[in-house]
C-alpha cells in the first residue's frame, strides 16, 4: 500500500480548497467499506470531527480526505480507529502538514504513520534495556496526556467570542465583558490549566487569537494566568492599583439608578483592583459593603433600610447583598404599583 505522508496530505487539501486545519485523512484499504454511509458512520465515531464530511478519494481508494466544521485539535484525536474489529482492520490518521513542518516533525511524522512502519521503526531502536524503558514511559506519559483531554471534553458552558475588533462586531463582547467570564469560568471549571487554556483560546478570534499566538512561542511553558497578562497589555485598561481605587472612592450611585445596579458596577471595579493586586479577594466583601454605604444616594429607600440595619457579621457576600437588595426593590415596585391603582 502507498505510505502516504503529512505533506501529501497538504497538497491534497490545496487541490481540493479546503482549510488543512479544518482537515484529516483516514488511511487504510477500504473495499469493504465501499459505502460512504458506512464510511461516514465509522468517521462519526471518531471524538473531536464535529460534522465530518468526505471531500475526497485517494487513487485506489487508500486514504479518505475528511473535512470538519471547526478547526481540529491533533491532541484530542487518536491515531487509529479500528475499521472492524472482527477482522482487526484499523484505519490511522495523517494530518496534513507543510514540507518545513514534515520536516521539523519527523520523530513525530513517524508515530502517525502506518502500522508496519512503527513496527518498523520501534525494531532499530534495539539500545538495552534502558532505552526501551525510557521508551516505555513517554508513551504512558502520552498515553495518560490523552485520556485527561478526553476526560474533560466533556460539556461545558462556552465563552462568548472576543476578536479585539474596533468597533465590536455583531454577537462579540467587549474585552471586560469577555475577561470577566472567562475568568469567572476557568475559577469554575475543574480541569488542569492546559484544557482551562484550551476553552479561553477557542473563544479568541483576530488580532487577539494573533497577541496568544506571540505569547505562546515566546513561553511554550505559558500559563493561563500568562494569556490573561498578554491581553491585558493590549485591550486591558492603563490604570494602576492607585487610580483604580481612587476612581472606586469617587464611584456614587447616580439619580434614577437603582441600588442594585450601583451595586454590581462597584463590584467590577473591586475585582479590577483585585487583579492588580490591591486588595485579596477576602477584603472584597468588607469594601464593597464600605463604599456602598458611602456612594448610595442618601434618598434611596433600598440603602437607607441597609444603613438602619447597622453593622453586620460577617459581611455578605456579593451574592447575598444582591438578592437582599433585589427583594427590596421589588416590594418596594409592588407597593408603587399598589398605589397607582389605587
Amino acid at each position: 500500500m502507498e505510505n502516504l505522508t503529512g505533506e501529501d496530505i497538504y497538497t491534497w487539501c490545496m487541490q481540493k480548497e479546503k482549510n488543512p486545519k479544518k482537515c484529516l485523512a483516514i488511511g487504510g484499504n477500504f473495499p469493504e467499506f465501499s459505502d460512504e454511509e458506512v464510511i461516514r458512520t465509522i468517521i462519526d465515531k471518531l471524538y473531536g470531527v464535529k460534522r465530518p464530511k468526505i471531500v475526497d478519494k485517494w487513487r485506489e481508494e487508500i486514504a479518505i480526505l475528511i473535512e470538519a466544521e471547526r478547526e481540529l485539535d491533533p491532541c484530542m484525536i487518536p491515531m487509529m480507529i479500528m475499521a472492524n474489529e472482527e477482522i482487526g482492520r484499523r484505519w490511522y490518521i495523517i494530518w496534513p502538514k507543510r514540507k518545513d513542518e514534515e520536516a521539523s516533525n519527523a520523530h513525530i511524522s513517524t508515530s502517525r504513520d502506518t502500522p508496519e512502519r512503527e513496527n518498523a521503526h520501534s525494531n532499530t531502536q534495539g539500545n538495552g534495556a534502558n532505552t526501551d524503558g525510557s521508551q516505555f514511559e513517554t508513551m504512558v506519559d502520552r498515553v495518560v496526556t490523552q485520556l485527561e483531554r478526553w476526560h474533560y471534553k466533556g460539556s461545558y458552558r462556552r465563552l462568548r467570542i472576543f476578536s479585539g475588533i474596533v468597533p465590536v462586531p455583531l454577537g462579540e463582547e467587549t474585552y471586560e465583558s469577555w475577561k470577566e467570564a472567562a475568568v469567572q469560568q476557568a475559577e469554575e471549571w475543574q480541569c488542569p490549566d492546559q484544557i482551562k487554556r484550551q476553552r479561553v483560546v477557542e473563544s479568541l478570534r483576530g488580532p487577539a487569537m494573533g497577541i496568544i499566538q506571540v505569547a505562546r512561542r515566546s513561553n511554550p511553558q505559558a500559563t493561563l494566568e500568562t494569556y490573561f497578562e498578554a491581553l491585558d497589555y493590549t485591550y486591558g485598561t492603563l490604570e494602576d492599583v492607585g487610580d483604580l481605587t481612587f476612581r472606586l472612592h469617587h464611584t456614587f450611585q447616580e439619580p434614577g439608578e437603582k441600588l442594585s445596579a450601583y451595586l454590581i458596577r462597584l463590584d467590577k471595579l473591586l475585582y479590577k483592583i483585585v487583579e492588580k493586586g490591591g486588595i485579596t479577594r477576602g477584603e472584597v466583601d468588607r469594601s464593597r459593603m464600605k463604599q456602598l454605604m458611602r456612594g448610595a444616594l442618601t434618598t434611596d429607600s433600598v440603602a437607607q433600610k441597609i444603613r438602619c440595619s447597622g453593622t453586620r457579621e460577617p459581611i455578605p457576600t456579593f451574592n447575598e447583598l444582591l438578592k437582599e437588595i433585589k427583594q427590596e426593590e421589588v416590594l418596594i415596585e409592588m407597593r408603587e404599583k399598589t398605589i397607582k391603582k389605587g
